[in-house]
Protein backbone atom coordinates (compact mmCIF):
# COMPACT_ATOMS: atom_id res chain seq x y z
CA UNK A 1 0.00 0.00 0.00
CA UNK A 2 1.04 3.25 0.01
CA UNK A 3 3.39 5.00 2.79
CA UNK A 4 4.60 8.12 3.70
CA UNK A 5 6.03 10.92 2.10
CA UNK A 6 8.95 10.85 4.88
CA UNK A 7 9.85 7.22 3.59
CA UNK A 8 9.29 3.67 4.98
CA UNK A 9 9.57 4.02 9.07
CA UNK A 10 11.83 0.44 9.36
CA UNK A 11 14.32 2.38 7.24
CA UNK A 12 14.03 5.47 8.60
CA UNK A 13 15.22 4.59 11.71
CA UNK A 14 17.74 2.07 10.64
CA UNK A 15 19.55 5.19 8.80
CA UNK A 16 19.05 7.38 12.66
CA UNK A 17 20.46 4.45 14.07
CA UNK A 18 23.46 3.95 11.47
CA UNK A 19 24.24 7.63 11.44
CA UNK A 20 24.07 7.82 15.26
CA UNK A 21 26.86 4.41 15.84
CA UNK A 22 28.73 5.30 12.92
CA UNK A 23 28.58 9.23 12.03
CA UNK A 24 27.79 10.53 15.40
CA UNK A 25 24.93 12.06 14.36
CA UNK A 26 22.45 12.03 17.01
CA UNK A 27 19.28 11.53 15.34
CA UNK A 28 16.42 9.57 15.82
CA UNK A 29 13.63 8.38 13.14
CA UNK A 30 12.03 11.62 13.40
CA UNK A 31 15.08 13.58 11.87
CA UNK A 32 15.19 11.32 8.64
CA UNK A 33 13.42 11.37 5.76
CA UNK A 34 14.08 9.13 2.49
CA UNK A 35 14.05 10.39 -0.95
CA UNK A 36 15.29 8.81 -4.32
CA UNK A 37 18.70 9.83 -4.37
CA UNK A 38 20.59 12.51 -2.50
CA UNK A 39 20.17 14.63 -5.42
CA UNK A 40 16.29 14.80 -4.49
CA UNK A 41 17.63 15.50 -1.06
CA UNK A 42 19.26 18.43 -2.56
CA UNK A 43 16.81 19.62 -4.81
CA UNK A 44 14.34 19.01 -2.24
CA UNK A 45 15.97 21.37 0.65
CA UNK A 46 16.68 24.18 -2.50
CA UNK A 47 13.08 24.32 -3.13
CA UNK A 48 11.73 23.65 0.58
CA UNK A 49 14.31 25.83 2.62
CA UNK A 50 15.29 28.91 0.07
CA UNK A 51 13.58 31.77 -1.34
CA UNK A 52 14.18 33.34 -5.12
CA UNK A 53 17.30 35.97 -4.90
CA UNK A 54 18.91 34.34 -1.83
CA UNK A 55 22.84 34.10 -1.69
CA UNK A 56 24.24 30.86 -1.25
CA UNK A 57 27.80 30.15 -1.22
CA UNK A 58 29.27 26.67 -3.15
CA UNK A 59 32.35 25.55 -3.40
CA UNK A 60 34.33 27.31 -6.43
CA UNK A 61 35.30 23.91 -7.50
CA UNK A 62 32.27 21.44 -6.58
CA UNK A 63 29.41 19.30 -7.91
CA UNK A 64 27.75 20.77 -10.82
CA UNK A 65 24.22 18.97 -10.66
CA UNK A 66 24.21 20.29 -6.97
CA UNK A 67 24.62 24.16 -8.63
CA UNK A 68 22.04 23.27 -10.78
CA UNK A 69 19.28 22.32 -7.69
CA UNK A 70 20.45 25.40 -6.29
CA UNK A 71 19.58 27.63 -9.11
CA UNK A 72 16.71 26.70 -10.38
CA UNK A 73 14.92 27.02 -6.83
CA UNK A 74 15.59 30.42 -7.57
CA UNK A 75 19.66 30.86 -5.37
CA UNK A 76 22.32 33.42 -6.51
CA UNK A 77 25.14 31.09 -6.60
CA UNK A 78 28.52 32.55 -4.32
CA UNK A 79 31.89 30.79 -5.43
CA UNK A 80 34.27 30.83 -2.11
CA UNK A 81 37.77 28.83 -2.90
CA UNK A 82 38.98 25.56 -1.69
CA UNK A 83 42.17 25.09 -1.06
CA UNK A 84 44.28 22.02 0.66
CA UNK A 85 42.21 22.84 4.19
CA UNK A 86 39.13 22.68 1.85
CA UNK A 87 36.27 25.29 2.05
CA UNK A 88 38.04 28.80 2.47
CA UNK A 89 36.51 29.90 5.68
CA UNK A 90 38.13 33.57 5.69
CA UNK A 91 37.14 34.36 2.02
CA UNK A 92 33.35 32.97 2.77
CA UNK A 93 33.19 35.51 5.74
CA UNK A 94 34.05 38.42 3.34
CA UNK A 95 31.78 37.01 0.80
CA UNK A 96 29.14 37.63 3.63
CA UNK A 97 30.39 41.10 4.80
CA UNK A 98 30.22 42.30 0.86
CA UNK A 99 26.36 40.84 0.48
CA UNK A 100 24.52 38.81 3.06
CA UNK A 101 24.31 34.84 2.78
CA UNK A 102 21.51 32.92 3.21
CA UNK A 103 23.05 29.18 3.36
CA UNK A 104 25.88 27.28 1.99
CA UNK A 105 26.51 24.34 0.43
CA UNK A 106 29.31 22.26 0.78
CA UNK A 107 31.19 18.81 0.70
CA UNK A 108 33.57 18.71 3.95
CA UNK A 109 34.53 15.73 4.75
CA UNK A 110 36.19 14.62 1.17
CA UNK A 111 35.81 17.69 -0.67
CA UNK A 112 34.34 17.30 -4.38
CA UNK A 113 36.33 16.80 -6.35
CA UNK A 114 39.57 17.04 -4.99
CA UNK A 115 39.15 14.70 -1.68
CA UNK A 116 40.58 16.95 0.83
CA UNK A 117 39.19 17.00 4.23
CA UNK A 118 38.30 20.34 5.85
CA UNK A 119 40.80 21.49 8.39
CA UNK A 120 39.59 21.06 12.24
CA UNK A 121 39.92 25.12 12.43
CA UNK A 122 37.68 25.73 9.69
CA UNK A 123 35.17 23.68 10.73
CA UNK A 124 35.08 25.36 14.12
CA UNK A 125 35.29 28.74 12.73
CA UNK A 126 32.85 27.51 9.72
CA UNK A 127 30.18 26.54 12.85
CA UNK A 128 30.66 29.87 14.70
CA UNK A 129 29.72 31.63 11.62
CA UNK A 130 26.55 29.38 11.12
CA UNK A 131 25.63 30.44 14.46
CA UNK A 132 26.27 34.12 14.29
CA UNK A 133 24.69 34.91 11.07
CA UNK A 134 22.20 32.22 11.18
CA UNK A 135 23.30 30.24 7.95
CA UNK A 136 21.45 27.14 6.95
CA UNK A 137 24.38 24.57 5.47
CA UNK A 138 23.53 22.18 3.40
CA UNK A 139 26.05 19.60 4.12
CA UNK A 140 26.58 16.65 1.60
CA UNK A 141 28.62 13.31 2.98
CA UNK A 142 28.14 11.50 -0.03
CA UNK A 143 31.19 9.03 0.84
CA UNK A 144 31.71 8.89 4.08
CA UNK A 145 31.81 4.86 4.42
CA UNK A 146 34.99 4.97 2.16
CA UNK A 147 38.14 6.79 4.48
CA UNK A 148 41.00 4.52 4.90
CA UNK A 149 43.69 6.57 6.33
CA UNK A 150 43.12 6.83 10.16
CA UNK A 151 39.42 6.94 11.42
CA UNK A 152 37.00 9.63 9.23
CA UNK A 153 36.06 12.89 10.18
CA UNK A 154 32.53 13.36 12.09
CA UNK A 155 29.69 15.29 9.78
CA UNK A 156 29.39 18.93 10.32
CA UNK A 157 26.37 17.68 11.39
CA UNK A 158 27.77 15.84 14.70
CA UNK A 159 28.66 19.45 16.11
CA UNK A 160 25.34 21.37 15.44
CA UNK A 161 22.99 21.88 18.50
CA UNK A 162 21.12 24.54 17.04
CA UNK A 163 20.03 22.67 14.26
CA UNK A 164 22.23 24.76 11.53
CA UNK A 165 23.17 21.77 9.33
CA UNK A 166 20.85 19.70 6.86
CA UNK A 167 22.57 16.75 6.76
CA UNK A 168 22.54 14.98 2.99
CA UNK A 169 23.20 11.33 2.73
CA UNK A 170 23.45 8.26 0.07
CA UNK A 171 23.82 4.59 0.11
CA UNK A 172 24.66 4.91 -3.50
CA UNK A 173 28.35 4.25 -3.18
CA UNK A 174 27.72 1.70 -0.60
CA UNK A 175 25.19 -0.48 -2.87
CA UNK A 176 24.71 0.68 -6.16
CA UNK A 177 23.66 4.13 -8.11
CA UNK A 178 20.69 2.61 -9.34
CA UNK A 179 18.84 2.12 -6.58
CA UNK A 180 18.34 5.58 -5.99
CA UNK A 181 18.69 5.75 -2.63
CA UNK A 182 19.63 8.92 -0.27
CA UNK A 183 18.73 10.65 2.63
CA UNK A 184 18.28 13.83 5.06
CA UNK A 185 18.56 14.35 8.61
CA UNK A 186 17.71 18.08 9.83
CA UNK A 187 15.15 18.75 12.74
CA UNK A 188 12.27 17.54 12.59
CA UNK A 189 10.06 20.37 11.79
CA UNK A 190 12.45 20.77 8.51
CA UNK A 191 11.82 16.92 7.70
CA UNK A 192 8.03 17.92 7.61
CA UNK A 193 8.83 21.12 5.61
CA UNK A 194 10.28 18.50 3.17
CA UNK A 195 8.28 15.73 3.50
CA UNK A 196 5.21 18.24 2.08
CA UNK A 197 6.91 19.10 -0.92
CA UNK A 198 8.14 15.68 -1.63
CA UNK A 199 4.28 14.21 -1.43
CA UNK A 200 3.51 16.61 -4.06
CA UNK A 201 6.16 15.54 -6.55
CA UNK A 202 6.58 11.94 -5.86
CA UNK A 203 4.04 10.83 -3.32
CA UNK A 204 6.59 8.19 -1.33
CA UNK A 205 9.91 6.45 -2.55
CA UNK A 206 9.84 2.51 -3.00
CA UNK A 207 8.38 1.35 -0.42
CA UNK A 208 9.56 -2.63 -0.85
CA UNK A 209 13.12 -1.44 -1.39
CA UNK A 210 13.13 0.35 1.20
CA UNK A 211 12.28 -2.19 3.81
CA UNK A 212 14.70 -4.56 2.09
CA UNK A 213 17.69 -1.66 3.03
CA UNK A 214 16.56 -1.51 6.33
CA UNK A 215 16.55 -5.46 6.86
CA UNK A 216 20.37 -5.31 5.51
CA UNK A 217 21.39 -2.22 7.76
CA UNK A 218 19.39 -4.10 11.11
CA UNK A 219 21.46 -7.75 10.06
CA UNK A 220 24.48 -5.58 10.07
CA UNK A 221 25.05 -6.99 6.35
CA UNK A 222 25.61 -3.03 5.43
CA UNK A 223 28.15 -2.50 7.74
CA UNK A 224 30.14 -5.95 7.05
CA UNK A 225 29.75 -5.48 3.31
CA UNK A 226 31.45 -1.47 4.04
CA UNK A 227 33.93 -2.97 5.67
CA UNK A 228 34.71 -4.88 2.58
CA UNK A 229 34.95 -2.27 -0.02
CA UNK A 230 36.92 -0.38 2.07
CA UNK A 231 39.51 -3.03 1.71
CA UNK A 232 38.94 -3.69 -1.79
CA UNK A 233 38.83 0.38 -2.99
CA UNK A 234 42.03 1.19 -0.86
CA UNK A 235 43.93 -2.09 -3.03
CA UNK A 236 42.23 -0.01 -6.03
CA UNK A 237 43.22 3.15 -4.64
CA UNK A 238 46.76 2.48 -4.27
CA UNK A 239 47.05 0.80 -7.22
CA UNK A 240 46.19 4.00 -9.44
CA UNK A 241 48.72 5.77 -7.61
CA UNK A 242 51.48 3.24 -7.77
CA UNK A 243 50.48 3.12 -11.91
CA UNK A 244 50.29 7.03 -12.31
CA UNK A 245 53.84 7.40 -10.65
CA UNK A 246 55.43 4.79 -12.19
CA UNK A 247 53.87 5.72 -15.73
CA UNK A 248 53.40 9.70 -16.03
CA UNK A 249 56.14 10.82 -13.79
CA UNK A 250 56.81 14.67 -14.72
CA UNK A 251 53.06 14.67 -16.81
CA UNK A 252 50.67 13.83 -13.29
CA UNK A 253 50.78 14.42 -9.79
CA UNK A 254 48.52 12.30 -7.89
CA UNK A 255 48.58 12.67 -4.44
CA UNK A 256 47.28 9.29 -2.49
CA UNK A 257 43.78 10.95 -0.93
CA UNK A 258 42.85 9.30 2.53
CA UNK A 259 39.59 8.42 1.20
CA UNK A 260 36.84 8.89 -1.17
CA UNK A 261 36.69 6.63 -4.53
CA UNK A 262 38.84 8.87 -7.24
CA UNK A 263 41.88 10.95 -7.11
CA UNK A 264 42.11 14.71 -8.52
CA UNK A 265 45.52 14.89 -10.09
CA UNK A 266 47.07 17.80 -11.41
CA UNK A 267 48.87 17.94 -14.65
CA UNK A 268 52.12 19.36 -16.11
CA UNK A 269 51.59 23.26 -17.27
CA UNK A 270 50.62 23.61 -20.63
CA UNK A 271 49.31 19.93 -20.96
CA UNK A 272 45.75 20.20 -22.89
CA UNK A 273 43.63 18.38 -20.90
CA UNK A 274 40.26 18.44 -23.57
CA UNK A 275 42.61 16.84 -25.92
CA UNK A 276 44.32 13.88 -23.58
CA UNK A 277 40.75 13.29 -22.69
CA UNK A 278 39.50 13.04 -25.91
CA UNK A 279 42.31 10.52 -27.45
CA UNK A 280 42.17 8.39 -24.10
CA UNK A 281 38.17 8.07 -24.75
CA UNK A 282 38.66 7.03 -28.17
CA UNK A 283 40.85 4.20 -26.62
CA UNK A 284 38.00 3.35 -24.23
CA UNK A 285 39.31 4.85 -21.04
CA UNK A 286 37.23 7.75 -19.32
CA UNK A 287 38.65 10.90 -17.59
CA UNK A 288 36.83 13.92 -16.47
CA UNK A 289 38.87 17.00 -17.21
CA UNK A 290 39.30 19.63 -14.31
CA UNK A 291 36.88 22.13 -16.26
CA UNK A 292 33.94 20.17 -15.72
CA UNK A 293 34.09 21.22 -11.66
CA UNK A 294 35.10 24.86 -11.77
CA UNK A 295 32.53 27.38 -11.06
CA UNK A 296 33.29 29.61 -13.99
CA UNK A 297 34.20 27.15 -16.52
CA UNK A 298 37.94 27.14 -16.74
CA UNK A 299 40.53 24.58 -16.91
CA UNK A 300 42.56 24.10 -13.87
CA UNK A 301 45.06 21.81 -14.92
CA UNK A 302 43.85 19.15 -13.32
CA UNK A 303 41.60 15.60 -14.11
CA UNK A 304 39.45 13.63 -11.79
CA UNK A 305 40.09 9.86 -11.81
CA UNK A 306 37.73 7.63 -10.09
CA UNK A 307 38.97 3.94 -9.40
CA UNK A 308 36.26 2.41 -7.47
CA UNK A 309 34.38 0.71 -10.02
CA UNK A 310 37.84 -0.81 -11.97
CA UNK A 311 40.04 -3.80 -11.17
CA UNK A 312 43.55 -3.19 -10.54
CA UNK A 313 43.83 -4.94 -14.26
CA UNK A 314 41.39 -2.51 -15.32
CA UNK A 315 43.62 0.33 -13.78
CA UNK A 316 46.75 -0.68 -15.39
CA UNK A 317 45.19 -0.74 -18.69
CA UNK A 318 43.71 2.72 -18.30
CA UNK A 319 46.85 4.14 -16.93
CA UNK A 320 48.97 2.43 -19.94
CA UNK A 321 46.68 4.23 -22.41
CA UNK A 322 46.89 7.17 -20.60
CA UNK A 323 50.34 7.60 -21.28
CA UNK A 324 50.08 6.55 -24.44
CA UNK A 325 47.85 9.50 -25.21
CA UNK A 326 49.30 11.80 -23.08
CA UNK A 327 50.27 15.29 -25.44
CA UNK A 328 53.77 16.69 -24.96
CA UNK A 329 53.88 20.16 -22.75
CA UNK A 330 53.55 23.07 -24.60
CA UNK A 331 54.18 26.53 -23.11
CA UNK A 332 51.05 28.32 -21.87
CA UNK A 333 49.75 31.28 -23.21
CA UNK A 334 47.68 33.76 -20.66
CA UNK A 335 44.94 33.71 -22.94
CA UNK A 336 44.54 29.90 -22.98
CA UNK A 337 43.27 30.16 -19.11
CA UNK A 338 41.51 33.54 -18.66
CA UNK A 339 39.89 33.69 -21.90
CA UNK A 340 37.28 31.20 -21.18
CA UNK A 341 36.17 32.93 -17.60
CA UNK A 342 32.40 33.47 -17.16
CA UNK A 343 30.45 35.01 -14.79
CA UNK A 344 28.63 31.80 -12.95
CA UNK A 345 28.56 28.04 -13.95
CA UNK A 346 29.36 26.56 -17.20
CA UNK A 347 29.98 23.72 -19.22
CA UNK A 348 28.45 20.67 -19.30
CA UNK A 349 26.82 18.63 -16.48
CA UNK A 350 29.69 16.07 -15.41
CA UNK A 351 28.37 12.46 -14.77
CA UNK A 352 26.87 11.17 -11.34
CA UNK A 353 29.40 10.82 -8.95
Amino acid sequence: GYGPPEGHPALRAALAALVRTLRAVQATAEHVLVTRGSQMALDLCARALLRSGDRVAVEALGYRPAWHALTLAGATLVPIPVDADGLDVAALARAHARAPLRALYTTPHHQYPTTVTMSAARRLALMALARRHRWAIFEDDYDHEFHYDGRPVTPLAADDPDGHVVYVGTLSKVLAPGLRLGFVVAPPPVIATLATWRAAMDRQGDQPMEAAVAELIDDGELERHMRRMRVLYQARRDALVAGLAARLPGVVTAPCPRGGISLWATVAPGVDVAAWAAAAAAQRVLIAPGARYTFDGHEPGALRLVFAPSTPAELARAVAVLAATAPRPTSRSPSATGSRRRAGPSGSSPPRR
